[in-house]
């Protein structure tokens, strides 16, 4: 049986509800341990049930020779109390078969005592012949109640000058999609820098510090990773339909929007050339709407220490916890195409059943360059809100490249070069455009001078754009993308595209 948790409410109502059933078998997938014990101790009290505990270090603390699994599961068979007994780290349990057959038939048994096993583990539990009786529930991380309290304590510990350079709901907001523990950590190393930024006369934003401790701690995941807002829609050349659709979408995740009647969007696939800006407008999306930004790795998802479900599903977790923001997955057809095995299956399920269900404001901006071989599944109305198609740049959008590329390494050239350098690039990526000219800054940092007119014209004959050489494919995409996605620019001039 699987369960889904979107809230800390709604886990506490379901683990409750299976409490109570009884369920026999529970399997809390956390890595907040301590945390877990907490609410379980607290629901066994709500019922005047006896809770135990066991660890394979300790065992049942008082009862020697206990952490041994054999003695543990014979002490357990004879509780008829209808007691909760919890295993910390219990997924070592089932690698010995004859464990697991043992708690399919204390399982039997206890549906009659009303005996509940409750299993910690973050581990993945395969164990097909107790599927019908262990009930799974993902434990979601803490929300703004739990961070308060967390907070509030840590600000216990500093004088008034301090604490009134801190802004309470900002930190808790600060400090979203972290566990308890990595919270109260969090919290006490602001706490303490800030009291040294006060003691030296030195200025310190404490908002900021939570940020960096919250990238640094996040920073360590498999999945997941914090990525800088280095980039807005200024910097991206070109794509006016795209960027006319992202800023009617500014305020999408506003109360007004919800007021409003309008639903919660969901996400954004973009197709197209390689090197022409998908990457690039991605990141610029959480800029432009000034939201966090998560790259989401579909590598490690597959090839990390956890097991690929369990591994998204963390990611989703962090991000819905992190919420509002926006989640980037790059190049995501590298994640499921030619995959027909159970894993790539399994991860492909979870995402779409995310997609289609999620309640938490969290917008997925996907890129793909080979379309054709991502699953049909990812491309249906109703997984993206809309799917655009960025296709080699025009003219004049090319000559807007150059001129931002120019601009961020402090150079200019007159509108008649710019306009004849663009009529020159005909088939050029943004990335092409962009080494043009770094090519001709380092010719002329080599000679000892300015960048010049001749140094581009020279860098752009000694271009060899990638249309020349995947020019079939590229039509091919073409042709693909006409009717079943939309231009992220103006209608094209009719530049052989289905020749």
């Amino acid at each position: 049986m699987r369960t889904s948790t979107p809230s800390h409410a709604q886990f506490l109502r379901q683990l409750r509800s299976l409490m109570r059933a009884p369920y026999p078998l529970i399997h809390v997938d956390t890595h907040e341990e301590e945390r877990a014990l907490s609410i379980v101790r607290r629901l066994a009290a709500e019922d005047d049930r006896r809770a135990g505990f066991w660890s394979p270090v300790d065992g049942f603390k008082g009862d020697e020779g206990s952490a041994d699994i054999e003695s543990a599961l014979e002490r357990v068979s004879r509780a008829d109390d209808g007691s909760v007994i919890v295993f910390r780290g219990g997924h070592h349990l089932f690698e010995s078969p004859l464990a697991r057959r043992r708690l399919r038939e204390l399982a039997s048994d206890f549906s009659d005592t009303g005996t509940t096993l409750v299993f910690l583990s973050p581990m993945r539990i395969d164990a097909p012949e107790l599927q019908k009786e262990m009930a799974r529930l993902s434990m979601p991380l803490p929300g703004r109640e739990v961070l308060r309290r967390e907070c509030e304590e840590s600000l216990e510990g500093i004088d008034d000058e301090a604490r009134q350079q801190i802004d309470l709901e900002q930190m808790v907001s600060g400090a979203l999609g972290l566990t308890q523990r990595e919270a109260r950590r969090a919290y006490r190393r602001v706490c303490q820098q800030l009291t040294e930024a006060l003691s030296n006369n030195a200025l310190y934003d404490p908002e900021e510090g939570i940020l960096d401790e919250k990238r640094r701690m996040i920073g360590a995941s498999e999945t997941l990773e914090f990525h800088p807002l280095d980039y807005g829609l200024d910097d991206v050349g070109g794509l006016e339909v795209l960027k006319q659709w992202l800023d009617e979408r500014r305020r999408a995740f506003s109360d007004d929007a919800r007021n409003f009647g309008l639903p919660m969007p969901k996400g954004l696939l973009l197709i197209g050339v390689q090197g022409c800006g998908k990457s690039l407008t991605a990141k610029a999306v959480a800029r432009h709407w000034n939201l966090p930004l998560m790259r989401l790795d579909l590598g490690s998802v597959f090839d990390g220490q956890r097991a690929p479900e369990q591994a998204l599903r963390s990611a989703i977790e962090t991000s819905e916890a992190i919420a509002p923001c926006v989640v980037w997955v790059d190049e995501i057809e590298k994640g499921f195409a030619g995959e027909a095995d159970g894993r790539s299956q399994r991860v492909l399920g979870s995402l779409l059943t995310w997609q289609q269900e999620k309640t938490e404001p969290v917008f997925l901006v996907a890129t793909a360059n080979d379309v054709q071989s991502l699953p049909p599944e990812l491309l249906r109305k109703g997984r993206f809100d809309e799917i655009f198609f960025i296709d080699l740049p025009e003219r004049h959008e090319r000559e807007s490249i150059l001129n931002i590329h120019l601009n961020q390494r402090g150079r200019t050239v007159p509108e008649r070069v710019s306009e004849d350098l663009a009529a020159k690039m005909e088939y050029f990526s943004g990335a092409e455009i962009e080494q043009v000219v770094v090519s001709a800054m380092y010719t002329a940092f080599a000679d000892g001078r300015d960048v010049s007119e001749q140094d581009l014209e020279y860098a752009v004959q000694q271009t060899v754009p990638l249309y020349r050489t995947y020019e079939e494919q590229i039509k091919s995409l073409r042709e693909w993308a006409h009717g079943r996605a939309r231009s992220a620019s103006h209608e094209r001039e009719l530049l052989d595209y289905f020749d």
